[in-house]
C-alpha cells in the first residue's frame, strides 16, 4: 500500500491505531508545578491565604526563609512566578535580574542544573522519571526533589522542624489523589507503581535532599496549548 506525502509516517504505514504516543507528556512538570504554584486564572479564582491549604504552606516554606514562615502572608502571584527558573537567564547576575528574582530560582521544572544551584536556599524541582508502558496507557513516573541549604531547614522555630520534609508533606496533600486535566490522576502509592516512595539524602555539610516520588495514570490525551511563562 502506498502511503501519502502527508502521513506523518512516511514512507512507513501505521498499521495499528490507539497505542500510547506518549504526545503531550513532556508538559507533565510545567503543568504539575503551575498548579502547585495556585495561581489566579481567566476564570476569576484567586488562591487564599489559608495555611489549611498545602499550596499556600508550600508557597510560604519557599518563599520565606526565616523563622514561622506560615505566618507570613501569602506571597503574590509575581513573587510566586520570580522564583520559577528561567533557561535563557541560568545565572541571576544583574541588578535587574536580581530585582526581578529576589529570591533566587527556586523552582525547577528540570531534573538538573548547575549553575542556578548555587544562588538559590531552597529548591524545588519536578521531573518525569520511569515510565512504566502498555498497550493503551501508562504509569509515568514523576520525581521531586526538595534541595535546603542546610542554615535554613532547621530555621522554622517550629515543632514542623525540618523545612525540606515540609516541603515534601504539602506536595503530597496537593497532589495525591488529584486528577490534573490533561494529565491524569496524581498517586503516592507504591500498590499503584513501585518507585513511589521518598528518600533522604545529604551532602557534605551543605545542602539536605528529600527526594519523593509519585506517578500518574496516564492515558492519550490533548494537553491543549503550550502557554508561555
Amino acid at each position: 500500500m502506498a502511503v501519502p506525502f502527508d502521513s506523518p509516517y512516511y514512507p512507513y504505514e501505521k498499521v495499528q491505531e490507539g497505542f500510547l504516543t506518549m504526545r503531550g507528556s513532556e508538559w507533565i512538570p510545567y503543568k504539575i508545578l503551575n498548579y502547585l504554584l495556585d495561581l489566579p486564572d481567566d476564570n476569576g479564582y484567586e488562591p487564599f491565604d489559608d495555611n489549611e491549604r498545602p499550596r499556600v504552606r508550600l508557597a510560604k516554606y519557599l518563599w520565606y526563609d526565616g523563622p514561622r514562615p506560615l505566618d507570613n502572608v501569602l506571597p503574590t502571584p509575581t513573587e510566586k512566578m520570580s522564583m520559577f527558573y528561567d533557561g535563557d537567564i541560568p545565572v541571576l547576575n544583574t541588578d535587574i535580574d536580581k530585582k526581578r528574582h529576589p529570591k533566587g530560582y527556586r523552582i525547577f521544572p528540570v531534573g538538573y542544573f548547575l549553575q542556578a544551584e548555587l544562588t538559590a536556599k531552597t529548591v524545588l524541582k519536578c521531573w518525569i522519571g520511569r515510565v512504566q508502558p502498555l498497550d493503551f496507557t501508562a504509569k509515568i513516573g514523576l520525581n521531586f526533589q526538595i534541595v535546603v541549604n542546610t542554615d535554613f531547614d532547621s530555621t522554622t522555630r517550629t515543632e514542623a522542624f525540618s523545612r525540606a520534609y515540609n516541603i515534601e508533606q504539602c506536595v503530597i496533600e496537593a497532589l495525591n489523589g488529584v486528577n490534573i486535566t490533561g494529565i491524569g490522576t496524581v498517586r503516592y502509592s507504591r500498590a499503584s507503581f513501585i518507585d513511589d516512595g521518598s528518600k533522604y539524602q545529604w551532602d557534605e555539610g551543605t545542602h539536605i535532599y528529600r527526594s519523593p516520588s509519585m506517578s500518574i495514570d496516564w492515558a492519550e490525551s490533548d494537553m491543549g496549548v503550550i502557554h508561555s511563562y
